[in-house]
């Protein structure tokens, strides 16, 4: 189980996003939950190649390590911004074909607005392939 998990985090250095999970392409309906806003739900059309974590493939940010353990992949990204730098973890779940989970914990470094953490959860639901909205 060691060995397991050192292989799969020195993959994940080697190229993260490759490791992460791709979801289906189409229509789903995002309901996105955090203190700071409470809950909203939008619906979106999501393509196979759009990044499922913040910040990958943002030329600002860096995915240090994803971390696959049962069916959760766990994801670390680093941006710099022009107010610091933020640090991403986010815990995904999910078939990432009807549903999935995005439980994300974003530290502000300096604190934003006196805000040092935010927790942001997302959950999809695959509404079909046609994006009529």
């Amino acid at each position: 189980m060691v060995v397991f998990f050192l292989c799969v985090s020195v993959a994940a250095t080697a190229d993260a996003s490759s490791l992460l999970p791709v979801r289906k392409a189409g229509h789903w309906q995002l309901t996105t939950v955090a203190a700071t806003f409470g809950m909203k739900t939008l619906d979106a059309c999501i393509s196979a190649s759009d990044p499922i974590v913040t910040g990958i493939g943002d030329k600002n940010c860096t995915a240090s390590d994803v971390r696959i353990m049962g069916d959760e992949r766990y994801v670390d990204v680093i941006c710099r911004t022009d107010l610091g730098r933020e640090t991403i973890s986010t815990v995904l779940t999910g078939d990432y074909k009807t549903w999935y989970r995005a439980m994300s914990k974003i530290t502000f470094d300096p604190p934003q607005n006196g805000v040092a953490h935010l927790g942001v959860t997302v959950d999809g639901k695959y509404m079909g392939s046609k994006c009529s909205f």
